[in-house]
C-alpha cells in the first residue's frame, strides 16, 4: 500500500526529485544502501529505483560494481551530458537486467496441468502505465537458459525446430491443416493462442490467432494475408499445452508463470528470471557525450540500449544477451560503437536508424563480436509482428561498419538500407541465413555503398521443412532453391562499389546484383559458391547496365559451379582483367541460360569481356576403381552407329531427323568416331539403354570435339512408360582440341531403362564428334577440392605470415611459392597444392581459448584455463562457463607479510618444477617494483626490484626454461631474489618485434601452454594473440 502511494504520488507531482552535483556515483547491489550517500566503494546506492529518483548534473559518472546484478531501467531526467556509466571493482561485469527474479515456487493446483508443474506470483512486479498497459513476463531464463512458452508441437528448447505445415489456404487471413485438426482439439480451442509462421522464404510472422474450427484445422488469424501451402509454423502461448519440461506460460489475469521445471529439478532451487522491462538504457534528446561502457545488459524486451537526439555517444566494452534488440540508434550524429559483444539478441544485434537527410557524422560500429543472432526460429517478436533477424542494419546514411566479426544470423549479417553511402569493410561474417532464405552476408538494399575487405563466408539459406510452396503453379508446387549468398541484393540499385573481399563457400552466389546500375566489382577473391558472380535484370524495364568487373579470382570447386552468370541479353556492363578457373569444368559462363567455356565466351563477347584469362588448371574430381564392365557394346564407333540414335530437329517440318553418321576423317579422334551435324535447332544423340542400380556409383567417359565452340548438356535419363525423368544432368565444353571427360554420378534409382543423352543448342558449334563412350560401375572416392585450391585468409587487421609446412605451391601465374605465405590485413590468396609437406596446412587452426577477465593485468594458463591474481590475494578464472574464485588462502599460501602493495602486473605459478622454482611456487611483481616469491619450506619471500609489464617462462630448448619478464617491449632474463634468478645459466634478451609479434598495443599478460607450444599474450584492449611455437606463427583469438 505505501508503495502505491508513493506511485500515486509521483505521479501528481507532490515528491519532488532529488538533484545532486557532478561527482562519481557508486552502486552496489550487493553492499549497498539507498540511504547512503552514494559517493564512494564504501557508501554505495544499492537499487536503479535510487538512481531513476534524481537529477543528475553534468559531468557525472556511475560505477556500477563488478559482479552485481541491477534488475530495471536507467531513466536519465532532463539533458545532463559528459555522463560516464562504467564498472568498479573485479569480477564480472556489472549486469543491467531487464528480468526480475521469481521466486516462491509451489507446485501447481491448476486442473488443466499435470503435477509436474509449479506457479509463481508475480503480481508485485506489474505494474499499470500512465495510459493503462499492464507489463507482462515476456521470456522466462532457468539458470541462464531460455525456456520454451507452452507450445504444440513440442521440442525440448526454443532453437530446436518442430514444425506444423499449412495444408491449403483459406481465403485472406487463414488457412488448413489436416495434421493440426487430427490433433483433436474442439471449436476455438487455440483462440488467443499466438500464431508463429514462416510465412514466406526471408520473414516471420507472429500473430494472434481468432477463431480455430476442428473439422479441417481451420485457423482464423489476425493479419495474416493469404498464406502458400507447406509454410512451417507452430502455435504457442496456450496453457493447457503445458506439458514437457522447459515449458512456462504466463497468466496475465492470474498474474502468475507457470513453468515445467527442465530435469524435474526443483525451481525453488534454480535461479529463475522473468524478463518484463522495453528499454534498458536510454540516452535521448541532447545527452550529449555520454560513455557507456564495461556493462552487461540482458534480458530486455525492446532495446538494452537505445541511443536517439544525442550526439557523440559511446557504447564500448559491454555484453548483450537475450535482448531483443541490443542497440538501437536514432538521429544521433558521431556515435561510437566499439569492442562490445553480442549473444543471441532475439532479433536484431545493432540497428542503425536516422531520418532522411539527418547528417550521422562520423558514426562508427567496430570491432564488436556478434553471434548467435535471431537463433530462436520466430522468436524475435513477442505477441504480434514480422521480423527477419539480422546482426546489423543501417538505415539513415553513410554509416561505417567496420572489422566486426558476425557469426551465426538467422538471415543476413549486415543489411545496407536507407539513403545508403555506407562504408563496410573488413567485417568477418560467417553462417548467415541459418534460419530463413534469400539474403547475403552483406545485403544491399541502397545506393552508393562501399564494400571493402569483407570476408564472407558460409551463407546457407535455410530451406528445411519450414520453406512452403512458391507459388501453386506446378503441382506439386514449386519450392525455393537455397539463396545463401555472400553479398545478395534487392533490386535496381546504383553507384555501389564491391572491391577487395574474400566471398567463399556460400551455398548459393557469390556476388548478386539484380537490375544494378553503375557499380564496380573489381579485386574480390569469390570462391567455391554455388555461383561465384551472378548479374540480372529480371525485373522488366528496369535494365542492369554500366556495370565493371575487373581484377577479381573467380574460382570455383565442382562441375556444376558456374563463374559468371548473367541473364538475358542484356549489356550489363564490362569484364576486364578477371582470372576465372574452375578445374572440373570448363562450362563456366551463362549468358541468356546459355552455357559457354572460356574461348567460346571471348569469341562471343570479346567487346564485352577484354584481357581476362583461364587458368588452365585441370583436376581428378574422384578417385575410383573399375568393379565391372562397360555397359555399351558399341563404345567406340568403328564399324557403325549400332545401339546409338542422333536427330536434329527441322523446325519448319516438326519433325527430327537422323543427324547422325560414321565419320573417319576426324584424325585427332582414335580411327572411327559418331558424328554429328545439325543447323540451327536442337539435336542429340541418345545411347541404348542401361540398367543402373540404386546408390551405385557410375563413371562415364567420352571423347568429343567440335568444328567450333559448343556444350552439351549430357543427361542421365530414366525412360518408362512413356515418362521421362532426368536422372543427373551436366554440362560440358567443346571445341577444336579433343578433350577427353570423365563423370561419376551416382544413382538415386533402380532402373533398367536409363538412356545417355547429348543435347546441343542453336548457338553450339554445328558438328561434333563423340568417340569411346564407356559406362562402368566403379568404386568412387571424392576428392576434397580444398586440399588441392587452398584458399588462405588473413582474418585479422595485421598481416600475417603462414608457415606452409615445407609443402610446394604454386600461385595462379604458375609461380612456386614455398616457405611463408605473407598476406595483408583481411585478405586472402588461392595456391595449388604441388607437393611435399605431409598433409596440406590449415589456414585456420584451432586452439584452445582463454577467457581473459576485463581488468586482469596479470594471468597463468594451468590446463587451459587463465588465473589472474588481484592485490587482495583473490584468484579469478573462468571454468564452466561461469566466473569463479579461489584465494591465495585456499591455497594455503596466505598473503605475503604485509600484503600486496600495489596493482599485481606479473604472475608465474611452477606447475612441474624444477630445481631452482620448486613445483607449486608462485612469483609474483607489482607496480610499485616489488618482488613476492612463494614456496614449499620457505613461505612467502619480498625484495625490490623493478616494476614489469608482465612474468612468463619461456623454453629455451626442450629441456632447459628461463624466467623472463617483459618491460615494455623487451623481454628480458628475470633474475629472483636470492636464487640467481633464471632456470638455466644465460638467457636471451629479447624484443617483441624479435618473435615478430602482430600488434602495437602494450601486452599486459604473458603465459604458455602446459607443454610450451603455444603462447598467449593479452593486450591492454585484451586481445589475445597466440603464438604457435611448432609453426612460428601468430593467431589472433
Amino acid at each position: 500500500m505505501f508503495k502505491k502511494l508513493l506511485y500515486l504520488l509521483g505521479l501528481m507531482g507532490l515528491i519532488l526529485p532529488l538533484t545532486v552535483q557532478s561527482a562519481t556515483y557508486y552502486f552496489s547491489s550487493s553492499s549497498g544502501n539507498d540511504a547512503n550517500e552514494g559517493t564512494s566503494e564504501t557508501s554505495q546506492w544499492q537499487t536503479l529505483a535510487k538512481f531513476n529518483d534524481i537529477i543528475f548534473e553534468d559531468d557525472s559518472t556511475f560505477l556500477f560494481k563488478r559482479g552485481d546484478v541491477f534488475r530495471g531501467i536507467i531513466s536519465l531526467k532532463r539533458k545532463p551530458q559528459n555522463l560516464t556509466f562504467g564498472a568498479y571493482g573485479s569480477g564480472d561485469n556489472p549486469v543491467i537486467a531487464g528480468s526480475v527474479q521469481i521466486t516462491g515456487w509451489t507446485p501447481t493446483k491448476h486442473a488443466a496441468l499435470g503435477r509436474d508443474v509449479y506457479e509463481a506470483d508475480v503480481s508485485a512486479f506489474i505494474q499499470k502505465d500512465e495510459k493503462g498497459n499492464e507489463n507482462t513476463i515476456e521470456q522466462l531464463f532457468v539458470n541462464g537458459k531460455l525456456m520454451t512458452i507452452a507450445r504444440y508441437p513440442n521440442v525440448d528448447s526454443p532453437a530446436d525446430k518442430n514444425w506444423l505445415q499449412v495444408g491449403a489456404g483459406a481465403g485472406t487471413d487463414a488457412f488448413t491443416d489436416p495434421e493440426l485438426a487430427a490433433y483433436g482439439k474442439a471449436d476455438g480451442y487455440w483462440k488467443g493462442a499466438t500464431l508463429r509462421i514462416r510465412d514466406y522464404s526471408w520473414t516471420y510472422k507472429v500473430r494472434e490467432i481468432k477463431n480455430y474450427l476442428r473439422k479441417n484445422g481451420k485457423l482464423t488469424v489476425t493479419d495474416l494475408g493469404d498464406q502458400l501451402p507447406e509454410w512451417g509454423y507452430f502455435l504457442d502461448g496456450k496453457l493447457e499445452e503445458l506439458d514437457h519440461p522447459g515449458e512456462w506460460y504466463y497468466d496475465a489475469k492470474a498474474k502468475k508463470v507457470y513453468l515445467y521445471p527442465p530435469t524435474s529439478a526443483d525451481p525453488n532451487t534454480l535461479l529463475i528470471e522473468g524478463s518484463t522491462y522495453q528499454v534498458g538504457l536510454s540516452i535521448s534528446n541532447e545527452k550529449h557525450h555520454t560513455v557507456i561502457e564495461n556493462l552487461t545488459f540482458r534480458h530486455f524486451s525492446q532495446n538494452a540500449v537505445k541511443i536517439s537526439g544525442s550526439d557523440n555517444v559511446t557504447v564500448k566494452n559491454c555484453h548483450f544477451a537475450h535482448n531483443v534488440t541490443g542497440i538501437t540508434i536514432w538521429d544521433s550524429p558521431d556515435v561510437l560503437i566499439q569492442n562490445n559483444t553480442f549473444d543471441h539478441q532475439f532479433n536484431i544485434a545493432i540497428l542503425l536508424l536516422a531520418s532522411t537527410g539527418f547528417d550521422v557524422k562520423d558514426s562508427v560500429i567496430e570491432k564488436n563480436k556478434i553471434t548467435n543472432t535471431a537463433m530462436y526460429p520466430a522468436y524475435g517478436v513477442r505477441y504480434d509482428g514480422i521480423y527477419n533477424g539480422m546482426g546489423i542494419i543501417a538505415f539513415g546514411k553513410a554509416y561505417t561498419i567496420r572489422q566486426n566479426t558476425l557469426n551465426k544470423t538467422g538471415w543476413s549479417g549486415i543489411y545496407l538500407k536507407g539513403q545508403g553511402h555506407h562504408l563496410v569493410e573488413n567485417n568477418v561474417v560467417r553462417e548467415s541465413l541459418l534460419q530463413l532464405n534469400d539474403g547475403g552476408a552483406i545485403h544491399i538494399g541502397s545506393d552508393n555503398n562501399t564494400i571493402r575487405g569483407n570476408i564472407l563466408l558460409e551463407s546457407v539459406g535455410n530451406v528445411d521443412e519450414s520453406d512452403g510452396c512458391g507459388n501453386l503453379n506446378k503441382t506439386p508446387c514449386s519450392h525455393n532453391r537455397a539463396y545463401g549468398m555472400g553479398i545478395g541484393a534487392d533490386n535496381t540499385f546504383k553507384n555501389n562499389v564491391i572491391e577487395g573481399n574474400t566471398v567463399a563457400n556460400n551455398q548459393h552466389q557469390g556476388i548478386r546484383l539484380n537490375s544494378f546500375i553503375n557499380t564496380t566489382v573489381s579485386n574480390n577473391v569469390v570462391y567455391n559458391n554455388k555461383e561465384q558472380i551472378v548479374i540480372e535484370d529480371l525485373y522488366g524495364s528496369k535494365k542492369s547496365y554500366n556495370n565493371v568487373v575487373e581484377n577479381n579470382i573467380i574460382y570455383s570447386l565442382h562441375p556444376d559451379q558456374y563463374g559468371v552468370k548473367q541473364s538475358n541479353n542484356t549489356r550489363h556492363g564490362t569484364f576486364k582483367n578477371n582470372t576465372y578457373c574452375n578445374p572440373y569444368s570448363e562450362a563456366f559462363f551463362v549468358r541468356d541460360a546459355k552455357i559457354y567455356s572460356f574461348g567460346h565466351w571471348q569469341k562471343a563477347f570479346s567487346s564485352i569481356d577484354k584481357n581476362s584469362k583461364w587458368c588452365g588448371l585441370r583436376f581428378d574430381e574422384y578417385t575410383a576403381s573399375k568393379i565391372g564392365d562397360n555397359f555399351f557394346a558399341n563404345s567406340t564407333f568403328e564399324v557403325d552407329d549400332s545401339n546409338w540414335s542422333g536427330t536434329t530437329f527441322n523446325k519448319s517440318t516438326g519433325k527430327w531427323n537422323k543427324a547422325i553418321s560414321v565419320d573417319s576423317t576426324q584424325d585427332k579422334m582414335d580411327g572411327n568416331s559418331l558424328k554429328l551435324v545439325f543447323k540451327n535447332q536442337e539435336a542429340k544423340v541418345i545411347s541404348q539403354k542401361v540398367g543402373l542400380v540404386e546408390n551405385q556409383w557410375y563413371r562415364l567417359t567420352f571423347s568429343v570435339i567440335g568444328n567450333g565452340f559448343g556444350s552439351i548438356k549430357l543427361r542421365v535419363n530414366q525412360v518408362e512408360s512413356g515418362n521421362t525423368t532426368i536422372v543427373h544432368e551436366r554440362y560440358f565444353a567443346y571445341d577444336q582440341t579433343r578433350k577427353d571427360y570423365n563423370w561419376f554420378f551416382q544413382s538415386p534409382v533402380t532402373t533398367d531403362s536409363a538412356k545417355l543423352i547429348f543435347l546441343t543448342q542453336e548457338h553450339d558449334a554445328k558438328t561434333y564428334w563423340l568417340d569411346n563412350v564407356a559406362l562402368e560401375p566403379v568404386q568412387a572416392t571424392k576428392n576434397d577440392p580444398t586440399e588441392k585450391s587452398v584458399l588462405f585468409i588473413n582474418e585479422t587487421d595485421q598481416p600475417k605470415a603462414i608457415n606452409l609446412e615445407g609443402a610446394t605451391y604454386q600461385d595462379l601465374d604458375g609461380k612456386k611459392v614455398t616457405g611463408n605465405l605473407r598476406l595483408d590485413p583481411f585478405s586472402s590468396q588461392i595456391l595449388i597444392y604441388i607437393s611435399g609437406g605431409g598433409t596440406t596446412p590449415q589456414p585456420s587452426p584451432t586452439f584452445p581459448p582463454i577467457v581473459v577477465k576485463a581488468n586482469a593485468t596479470n594471468g597463468q594458463i594451468v590446463d587451459g584455463v587463465l588465473y589472474s591474481l588481484n592485490s587482495n590475494g583473490v584468484i579469478d578464472y573462468y571454468v564452466d562457463d561461469k566466473w569463479q574464485s579461489s584465494s591465495l588462502d585456499e591455497l594455503g599460501k596466505g598473503m605475503p607479510p604485509g600484503g600486496f602493495s600495489a596493482e599485481i602486473t606479473g604472475l608465474l605459478y611452477a606447475i612441474q618444477g624444477n630445481t631452482s622454482l620448486p613445483a607449486g611456487s608462485f612469483v609474483v611483481t607489482d607496480s610499485s617494483g616489488k618482488v613476492y616469491w612463494w614456496k614449499d619450506g620457505s613461505g612467502w619471500q619480498v625484495d625490490n626490484s623493478k616494476s614489469v609489464n608482465a612474468l612468463f617462462s619461456l623454453y629455451v630448448n626442450p629441456t632447459e626454461e628461463a624466467l623472463y619478464s617483459l618491460e615494455g617491449n623487451n623481454m628480458m632474463p628475470f633474475h629472483l631474489p636470492g636464487s640467481g634468478g633464471e632456470l638455466i645459466s644465460d638467457p636471451v634478451p629479447l624484443k617483441l618485434s624479435d618473435i615478430a609479434f602482430p600488434s602495437n598495443e602494450q601486452v599486459k599478460i604473458i603465459s604458455r601452454d602446459n607443454e610450451g607450444k603455444l603462447y598467449y599474450m593479452v593486450t591492454e584492449s585484451n586481445e589475445v594473440h597466440v603464438l604457435d611455437m611448432q609453426a612460428s606463427e601468430w593467431y589472433k583469438q
